[in-house]
């Protein structure tokens, strides 16, 4: 009987109860592709064959600093589940993503240290790079940020003790 309790005990369950939805519109992710797409044709009209080149290697870039950052970011959390995120080329989700649910205070975090670290590490490259890769890293950088920084603001209102599931075509929050 008590080995049977000790079980019990260890048992985790899990329920949510669905607080808020935003399903995001078609007509959203369209204008958000839309963008990268006047965004080129600015840069290939402004600078030709080297703003096609500050184009892609301006995304490569983030990439790989967000990447970094979020390495950096996860080295003082202590959930090992939070962990686990994604590259994805999904709309509107493209880039890294939270593989699985994720605790909104978390997501906010690690979102407003991209942010601002990524701008601040772009700052840092000013000196050094020609203005067509300067336009391609502000503006990849906001690009990608762009639907995580809307969600969060539209969940601004929830308590941060909660869970965010992010899908393709919508962002739930979840209360524990």
């Amino acid at each position: 009987m008590k080995r049977k309790l000790s079980e019990q005990q260890n048992a985790t369950i899990y329920q949510y109860k669905l607080i808020k939805r935003k399903v995001i519109a078609k007509e959203l992710i369209y204008s958000h592709i839309l963008m990268a797409v006047i965004f080129v044709g600015f840069q290939i009209l402004i600078y030709e064959m080297e703003g096609l080149f500050s184009w892609l290697f301006g995304f490569a870039l983030i990439q790989a600093l967000h990447l970094l950052v979020l390495l950096l970011t996860f080295i003082r959390v202590d959930e090992a589940a939070d962990r686990q995120w994604i590259w994805r080329i999904t709309p509107p989700w493209i880039g890294f993503k939270p593989a699985n649910d994720i605790s909104l205070l978390i997501f906010r975090r690690v979102h407003r240290h991209l942010f601002w670290i990524g701008l601040c590490f772009i700052a840092l490259l000013y000196p050094w790079t020609k203005p067509s890769l300067m336009i391609s890293l502000v503006s990849w950088h906001i690009w990608l940020l762009t639907p995580r920084l809307i969600v969060s603001f539209f969940f601004r209102k929830q308590h941060t003790d909660g869970v965010l599931r992010l899908q393709t075509k919508e962002a739930s929050y979840y209360q524990r």
